[in-house]
C-alpha cells in the first residue's frame, strides 16, 4: 500500500532539516567558542560536494556516503579551528575579527570548491556543476527516501545530541567552557579539546545537510549563497542561545519559506516564488526589532499562563 505524501511537504520538510542541520552548527560555534561561523552554510556545500564524489568517483551510494559526509566535515572544521580560530584566539581576536574572518574563510572554501568542481569535469568528464543527486533516491512506499532519511537521521542527531549536553560529563563540560571559558580551565577542564569536538561538529552536521540537498534542488559550488540568509534568520529566531531553539528557528523560518510562499503563490501569482528569500529576511528584521533575544527570549510561562486562561473564558463562554 503507498502513501500519498504532498510533493511541497515533503520538499518542505527536507529543507528545514538541511537547514536545521546548519543552524544548530552556528549556533554551537556561537555559544560555545564564542565564533559567529558564517562560513556555516558553505560547510553544507562541501557536504555536497563530499557526497557527489562518493557516488560519481568511488561508486558508493547517496545514503552510505552520510558517514563520509559527517568524518570529512568534521574533520575540516577542526583543520579550519586549527588553522585559523586558535591562532586569532591565542592572539586575542575580537569577536567582530573572529566575523571577519569566517567571511574571509567562506570566500576561500567557495574559491577552493570552484576549484574542485574544475578538476572533476576536466579530468573525470563529468559534470560537477548544476546538479541534482534525484537519480540515487529511492522510493518506499510511494514516499521520497530522501523524506524518510533525513528525518530520521535530524532526529536520530538530535537526540544525540540532546543526551550529550544533558547527560556526559563533556556535554556539562562545553556548558561550562560556553558560560566561562576561563573559570572552567581552572576548575581543571581541557577547554582547547572541548573545542575541537565543537567544531568537528560544526563541520559535520552541515556536511550531512549537504548530502540531503542536491536530491530536490540544483546544487553548484555558491550553493550557500541561496541558503545562508535562511540558516541566520533561523539563528536569529532561536536567539543563538541552544540547539533546541536554533533547530526550532530553522524548522520555522524554512517551513516559512517554502509553504507559506507555495500557498501565497495559489493567491497572487507564481510572480511571487522567486521572492521566497525575503521571508527569512524579513524575519530576521522582525526578530531583531520586536523580541531581539529570538524564542529563547519570550516570556513562555506567561504566554502558556495567558493561553489558558483564554481557553478557560472560551469554555465559560460556551457554558
Amino acid at each position: 500500500m503507498e502513501i500519498s505524501l504532498p510533493p511541497l511537504l515533503s520538499h518542505a520538510i527536507v529543507y528545514a532539516n538541511v537547514i536545521s542541520f546548519m543552524t544548530i552548527s552556528a549556533t554551537l560555534t556561537l555559544t560555545k567558542t564564542k565564533v559567529p561561523n558564517f562560513a556555516v552554510a558553505t560547510f553544507g556545500t562541501i557536504g555536497i560536494y563530499i557526497s557527489f564524489t562518493c557516488i560519481k568517483i568511488f561508486g558508493i551510494g547517496l545514503y552510505p556516503s552520510l558517514i563520509f559526509c559527517f568524518l570529512g566535515g568534521g574533520v575540516i572544521g577542526v583543520i579550519i579551528y586549527l588553522l585559523i580560530i586558535k591562532p586569532l584566539r591565542r592572539r586575542g581576536a575580537t569577536g567582530e575579527e573572529m566575523m571577519i574572518a569566517t567571511l574571509g574563510l567562506d570566500i576561500f572554501l567557495i574559491a577552493l570548491l570552484n576549484i574542485y568542481a574544475d578538476f572533476l569535469t576536466r579530468s573525470f568528464k563529468i559534470m560537477a556543476r548544476d546538479f541534482t543527486l534525484e537519480v540515487y533516491d529511492f522510493k518506499a512506499g510511494g514516499i521520497d527516501g530522501v523524506f524518510i532519511v533525513s528525518t530520521l537521521v535530524f532526529f536520530l542527531i538530535f537526540v544525540s545530541l540532546h543526551l550529550i549536553f544533558s547527560k556526559t560529563n563533556i556535554g556539562i563540560a562545553l556548558k561550562a567552557v560556553g558560560e566561562n571559558p576561563s573559570l572552567a580551565e581552572c576548575e581543571g577542564i581541557d577547554t582547547e579539546m572541548l573545542y575541537v569536538i565543537t567544531w568537528f561538529l560544526a563541520g559535520a552536521l552541515p556536511a550531512i545537510g549537504g548530502c540531503f540537498f542536491p536530491v530536490y534542488w540544483i546544487a553548484n559550488p555558491t550553493t550557500s549563497y541561496f541558503v545562508i540568509v535562511t540558516v541566520f534568520s533561523g539563528c536569529v529566531l532561536g536567539g543563538f542561545a541552544t540547539i533546541y531553539d536554533a533547530a526550532l528557528g530553522g524548522y520555522i523560518v524554512a517551513l516559512a519559506q517554502t509553504v507559506l510562499v507555495s500557498y501565497l503563490s495559489d493567491i497572487v501569482g507564481l510572480w511571487i516564488l522567486p521572492y521566497s528569500f525575503l521571508v527569512p529576511l524579513l524575519t530576521m528584521i522582525v526578530t531583531i526589532f520586536l523580541f531581539p533575544q529570538g524564542i529563547y527570549g519570550l516570556p513562555w510561562s506567561r504566554l502558556i499562563e495567558k493561553w489558558h486562561l483564554m481557553i478557560k473564558r472560551g469554555g465559560n463562554m460556551e457554558g
